[in-house]
Protein backbone atom coordinates (compact mmCIF):
# COMPACT_ATOMS: atom_id res chain seq x y z
CA UNK A 1 0.00 0.00 0.00
CA UNK A 2 2.55 2.70 0.60
CA UNK A 3 4.68 1.44 -2.24
CA UNK A 4 1.55 2.21 -4.63
CA UNK A 5 1.26 5.39 -2.92
CA UNK A 6 5.16 6.28 -3.30
CA UNK A 7 4.63 5.50 -6.82
CA UNK A 8 1.52 7.36 -7.65
CA UNK A 9 3.72 10.27 -6.30
CA UNK A 10 6.07 10.28 -9.12
CA UNK A 11 5.97 11.48 -12.78
CA UNK A 12 4.47 9.23 -14.93
CA UNK A 13 7.46 8.76 -17.13
CA UNK A 14 9.95 8.09 -14.02
CA UNK A 15 10.33 4.52 -14.47
CA UNK A 16 10.61 4.54 -18.50
CA UNK A 17 14.00 7.18 -17.18
CA UNK A 18 14.88 4.74 -15.00
CA UNK A 19 15.50 2.33 -17.23
CA UNK A 20 17.43 4.36 -19.82
CA UNK A 21 20.27 2.67 -21.40
CA UNK A 22 23.48 4.32 -20.69
CA UNK A 23 26.30 5.55 -22.68
CA UNK A 24 27.64 3.27 -25.77
CA UNK A 25 23.79 1.94 -26.24
CA UNK A 26 22.77 2.15 -29.73
CA UNK A 27 19.36 3.41 -28.50
CA UNK A 28 17.16 0.62 -29.75
CA UNK A 29 16.72 -3.28 -29.94
CA UNK A 30 19.43 -5.53 -31.65
CA UNK A 31 17.79 -6.62 -35.22
CA UNK A 32 18.10 -10.41 -34.46
CA UNK A 33 16.34 -11.39 -37.87
CA UNK A 34 18.18 -14.28 -39.60
CA UNK A 35 18.92 -11.49 -42.35
CA UNK A 36 20.96 -9.55 -40.12
CA UNK A 37 22.49 -12.41 -38.71
CA UNK A 38 23.75 -13.22 -42.12
CA UNK A 39 24.70 -9.81 -42.66
CA UNK A 40 26.90 -9.70 -39.71
CA UNK A 41 28.34 -12.61 -40.38
CA UNK A 42 29.42 -11.60 -44.17
CA UNK A 43 30.82 -8.37 -42.58
CA UNK A 44 32.99 -10.34 -39.62
CA UNK A 45 34.24 -12.48 -42.65
CA UNK A 46 35.01 -9.67 -45.29
CA UNK A 47 36.54 -7.91 -42.58
CA UNK A 48 39.09 -10.38 -40.98
CA UNK A 49 42.46 -9.61 -40.77
CA UNK A 50 44.41 -11.19 -43.48
CA UNK A 51 47.92 -12.50 -43.41
CA UNK A 52 51.00 -9.84 -41.95
CA UNK A 53 52.22 -9.94 -45.72
CA UNK A 54 48.89 -8.93 -47.00
CA UNK A 55 48.12 -6.55 -44.32
CA UNK A 56 51.45 -5.29 -44.43
CA UNK A 57 51.08 -4.94 -48.64
CA UNK A 58 48.05 -3.18 -47.92
CA UNK A 59 49.16 -0.43 -45.29
CA UNK A 60 51.81 0.81 -47.69
CA UNK A 61 49.75 1.41 -50.68
CA UNK A 62 47.56 3.04 -48.33
CA UNK A 63 50.39 5.34 -47.34
CA UNK A 64 51.82 5.79 -50.56
CA UNK A 65 48.32 7.01 -51.85
CA UNK A 66 47.68 9.10 -48.30
CA UNK A 67 44.83 7.57 -47.49
CA UNK A 68 43.81 4.80 -44.66
CA UNK A 69 44.17 1.35 -44.60
CA UNK A 70 40.26 0.96 -43.93
CA UNK A 71 39.27 3.39 -46.64
CA UNK A 72 41.97 1.19 -49.27
CA UNK A 73 40.67 -2.15 -48.15
CA UNK A 74 36.74 -0.95 -48.45
CA UNK A 75 37.78 -0.70 -52.26
CA UNK A 76 39.30 -3.79 -52.75
CA UNK A 77 35.86 -5.25 -50.88
CA UNK A 78 34.16 -3.21 -53.10
CA UNK A 79 35.33 -3.44 -56.49
CA UNK A 80 38.13 -6.46 -56.32
CA UNK A 81 40.80 -3.71 -57.79
CA UNK A 82 43.57 -1.94 -55.90
CA UNK A 83 43.57 2.43 -56.00
CA UNK A 84 46.14 3.75 -57.83
CA UNK A 85 45.38 7.04 -59.13
CA UNK A 86 43.93 10.17 -57.13
CA UNK A 87 41.92 13.22 -59.20
CA UNK A 88 42.14 16.01 -58.20
CA UNK A 89 40.80 19.75 -58.84
CA UNK A 90 43.46 21.74 -60.48
CA UNK A 91 43.00 24.68 -58.29
CA UNK A 92 43.75 22.41 -55.55
CA UNK A 93 47.36 21.95 -56.47
CA UNK A 94 48.45 24.85 -58.81
CA UNK A 95 47.53 28.51 -60.01
CA UNK A 96 47.12 29.09 -63.23
CA UNK A 97 47.76 32.69 -65.09
CA UNK A 98 47.07 33.65 -69.13
CA UNK A 99 49.63 36.00 -70.75
CA UNK A 100 48.45 38.25 -73.82
CA UNK A 101 49.35 35.84 -76.04
CA UNK A 102 47.03 33.38 -74.27
CA UNK A 103 49.71 31.15 -73.20
CA UNK A 104 49.24 29.65 -69.91
CA UNK A 105 51.80 30.39 -67.13
CA UNK A 106 51.38 27.55 -64.11
CA UNK A 107 52.16 28.26 -60.46
CA UNK A 108 52.59 25.48 -57.74
CA UNK A 109 50.78 25.66 -54.71
CA UNK A 110 53.86 25.85 -52.16
CA UNK A 111 50.89 24.65 -49.39
CA UNK A 112 50.08 21.59 -51.26
CA UNK A 113 53.85 20.87 -52.96
CA UNK A 114 54.96 18.62 -49.43
CA UNK A 115 52.08 16.28 -49.85
CA UNK A 116 52.40 15.96 -53.86
CA UNK A 117 56.12 15.28 -52.82
CA UNK A 118 55.24 12.06 -50.50
CA UNK A 119 52.60 10.77 -53.09
CA UNK A 120 53.14 8.19 -54.76
CA UNK A 121 50.19 7.11 -57.51
CA UNK A 122 49.28 8.39 -60.14
CA UNK A 123 48.04 12.13 -60.25
CA UNK A 124 44.91 13.27 -62.65
CA UNK A 125 44.38 17.08 -62.27
CA UNK A 126 41.16 17.85 -63.52
CA UNK A 127 40.47 21.77 -65.00
CA UNK A 128 37.61 23.80 -64.34
CA UNK A 129 36.14 25.73 -67.50
CA UNK A 130 34.30 27.94 -65.73
CA UNK A 131 37.99 29.07 -63.66
CA UNK A 132 40.59 28.21 -66.34
CA UNK A 133 38.67 29.06 -69.34
CA UNK A 134 38.12 26.50 -72.26
CA UNK A 135 41.21 24.53 -72.78
CA UNK A 136 41.67 22.60 -75.69
CA UNK A 137 43.29 18.84 -76.50
CA UNK A 138 46.84 20.56 -77.27
CA UNK A 139 46.43 23.19 -74.38
CA UNK A 140 45.70 20.21 -71.99
CA UNK A 141 48.71 18.28 -73.48
CA UNK A 142 50.83 21.71 -72.88
CA UNK A 143 49.16 22.10 -68.93
CA UNK A 144 50.67 18.16 -68.07
CA UNK A 145 53.79 19.40 -69.55
CA UNK A 146 54.18 22.34 -67.41
CA UNK A 147 52.56 20.64 -64.10
CA UNK A 148 54.74 17.81 -64.37
CA UNK A 149 57.98 20.45 -64.73
CA UNK A 150 56.38 22.37 -61.61
CA UNK A 151 55.13 19.40 -59.30
CA UNK A 152 56.88 17.26 -57.20
CA UNK A 153 55.20 14.57 -59.04
CA UNK A 154 54.31 13.46 -62.18
CA UNK A 155 51.06 14.56 -63.72
CA UNK A 156 49.75 11.67 -65.62
CA UNK A 157 47.08 13.53 -67.45
CA UNK A 158 45.05 16.27 -67.20
CA UNK A 159 41.71 16.69 -68.46
CA UNK A 160 37.91 18.64 -68.05
CA UNK A 161 35.89 18.79 -64.85
CA UNK A 162 33.24 17.65 -67.38
CA UNK A 163 34.38 15.10 -68.62
CA UNK A 164 36.18 12.98 -66.17
CA UNK A 165 35.40 9.20 -68.13
CA UNK A 166 36.76 10.78 -71.15
CA UNK A 167 40.10 11.88 -69.01
CA UNK A 168 40.00 7.97 -67.33
CA UNK A 169 39.42 6.62 -71.29
CA UNK A 170 42.46 8.77 -72.47
CA UNK A 171 44.84 8.03 -69.34
CA UNK A 172 43.45 4.07 -69.39
CA UNK A 173 43.10 3.77 -66.19
CA UNK A 174 39.82 2.29 -64.57
CA UNK A 175 37.55 4.14 -63.12
CA UNK A 176 37.65 1.48 -59.88
CA UNK A 177 41.38 2.35 -59.16
CA UNK A 178 40.83 6.13 -58.96
CA UNK A 179 39.64 8.04 -55.83
CA UNK A 180 38.78 11.72 -55.93
CA UNK A 181 40.40 14.57 -53.78
CA UNK A 182 37.77 17.15 -53.21
CA UNK A 183 37.42 20.71 -51.48
CA UNK A 184 33.51 20.65 -51.39
CA UNK A 185 30.43 19.15 -52.04
CA UNK A 186 30.46 20.16 -55.62
CA UNK A 187 33.48 17.62 -56.11
CA UNK A 188 31.57 14.89 -54.16
CA UNK A 189 29.11 15.21 -56.73
CA UNK A 190 31.32 14.86 -59.66
CA UNK A 191 33.11 11.82 -58.55
CA UNK A 192 29.58 10.06 -57.67
CA UNK A 193 28.84 11.10 -61.23
CA UNK A 194 32.24 9.05 -62.62
CA UNK A 195 31.32 5.95 -60.36
CA UNK A 196 34.40 6.49 -58.59
CA UNK A 197 34.83 3.93 -55.54
CA UNK A 198 36.14 6.69 -53.26
CA UNK A 199 36.12 10.38 -51.75
CA UNK A 200 38.76 12.14 -49.65
CA UNK A 201 38.45 15.44 -47.83
CA UNK A 202 41.48 17.63 -49.23
CA UNK A 203 42.68 18.71 -45.72
CA UNK A 204 42.66 14.63 -44.34
CA UNK A 205 44.60 13.99 -47.89
CA UNK A 206 48.16 12.51 -47.39
CA UNK A 207 48.41 13.74 -43.19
Amino acid sequence: MGDRNHRSALHPNSELLLRRPGIGHNGGPLDMSWEAWIWRRAVAKAWKTPKPEIALRRMARAEKLGITYREFTAVILDTGTYLSAALVPLGLVARLSRAGDGAISVEARPEMAAKLARFGGRLLPIADPLIHGKLSPDALIDLRASLSARLPCAVEAVGLRDDVKGLLRAAAVPKQEVFFVGTGFADVAVAEAAGLPLFKWAHEWLL
